[in-house]
This record gives C-alpha cells, sequence and structure tokens, in this order.
C-alpha cells in the first residue's frame, strides 16, 4: 500500500502504521529507508513523522536503529487495518467500484468515518471475512495475515490457489482481472523462463503468460496433486 491521494496530516499518521505493521511482519526492526520506500515519499518526510508517533506513544524509534510498534501502535495499526479493508469491501460490494479502483478510494475518506459508521458497514457487508484483494479482515494484530509464497516461486508442474494479491497498484490489478487471475482462482504453472523470465500457467481453462513482477504480486497457497 502507498500512501495515497487521501493521506495527509491526522491520516498520514494511520498509514504510517499501516505499513510499519507490514514491514515489522516481514523484517524487525524496520529501517526508515524501507519506510520510505513503501511509502513512496523523501526520507525527510519519514523521519518527521516518525518522531511525531514516538511523541505519541505508538512506535519505538531511536535514529539509525529502525522502528517498532509499540503495544498502543500495534492497536491502532491493525483499527486502521481493518477500517480500510471494510471499506474496501464497501466501494466494490456496494458502490459498484472495480477492485483496482478501491483501494485508492477508501484512502480518500475511510479516517473520516466514526467507529459507529464502520461497524454498521461491516454488519451491512454480513460480516465480510477478507478485503477485495483477499486479505483478511483483522481484529488482532495475529489476524493480519502475512502471505510470503509468491507465484513466481512455484516450479513447473505445481499447483496453487491465490490467496491475495498486491493493492497499491491500479494497473497492475486490472491487468489480473483481465487474465482472470483473482483470490480464490486455482493456477498450475507449466513452464518458466530462467532469469526473471514470465511463467506460462493455466488459469481456468485459460493458459497465460504472466511476467516476472506480476507473479511476485500474486500470494498463493501450494495444493497438493
Amino acid at each position: 500500500m502507498k500512501t495515497g491521494r487521501g493521506a495527509q496530516g491526522k491520516d498520514a499518521f494511520s498509514e504510517y502504521l499501516k505499513h510499519i505493521f507490514r514491514l515489522e511482519n516481514v523484517s524487525s526492526p524496520v529501517s526508515t529507508s524501507a519506510l520510505a520506500e513503501a511509502m513512496n515519499v523523501a526520507p525527510s518526510t519519514v523521519t518527521d513523522t516518525l518522531k511525531r508517533l514516538a511523541e505519541k506513544g505508538l512506535i519505538n524509534y531511536v535514529p539509525y536503529h529502525g522502528i517498532t510498534l509499540t503495544p498502543e501502535g500495534q492497536k491502532a495499526s491493525v483499527k486502521a487495518i481493518r477500517r480500510h479493508r471494510i471499506v474496501e469491501r464497501f466501494l466494490t460490494d456496494m458502490l459498484g467500484f472495480e477492485w483496482h479502483e478501491a483501494h485508492e478510494e477508501a484512502l480518500l475518506f475511510e479516517n473520516n468515518i466514526s467507529e459507529e459508521v464502520e461497524r454498521r458497514l461491516f454488519v451491512a457487508l454480513n460480516r465480510p471475512k477478507v478485503c477485495p484483494h483477499g486479505y483478511p479482515i483483522p481484529s488482532k494484530p495475529e489476524d493480519v495475515r502475512v502471505e510470503d509464497t509468491t507465484l513466481y516461486s512455484l516450479e513447473p508442474g505445481e499447483k496453487a490457489e491465490v490467496i491475495s494479491v498486491k493493492d497499491d497498484e491500479p494497473e497492475l490489478l486490472q491487468f489480473m482481472a483481465s487474465l482472470g487471475i483473482k483470490p480464490g482462482v486455482k493456477i498450475k504453472v507449466e513452464a518458466k523462463d530462467p532469469f526473471k523470465g514470465p511463467l506460462q500457467a493455466q488459469v481456468g481453462r485459460s493458459r497465460r503468460t504472466v511476467g516476472w513482477h506480476l507473479a511476485n504480486s500474486i500470494y498463493v497457497r501450494k495444493l497438493g496433486g
């Protein structure tokens, strides 16, 4: 997730916490350079905001030693992630937005709704378990699953089910949809070229060519047989 159009002022804190939570589950402590790259912002901007988050008791931050979330910061991160994913479901399920539009549109107003509105949206949506991109709608930190098996890591002959996809590149999501690649779809890798070359995969009843970047943006669960 990138910060997008809607992250300004107080709203930016939620975006920082979401990114820190995700990065910390990959490697802890989180470096400021990794955070800046993930959010597509200048390192100087990151440093200023991190100091403010530390003052609020949401992160532990020592320059040149990385960032970790405090217990309060972890709770706030999960709350922000949950709200974002509920709003994405609202946009796709109730307002008819395509899945490649939901992430950016959600950023525009998700931090301006009350907790009661969020609760009612969740109920009206029949308490969904995942967002349109396949990620869990969490209630606690352990609910925020981090998938690390990508489609590209599979070898020819292996089968898998798509679990989730990266949600911060609208054009990529659009292209995935055109190939029929969405959470729940079964895929079998037929062939893979070396040196970051494309792979050939059976997606449903169609054979598709999937490039390296796209295949590394698709997270899967391997299937036996």
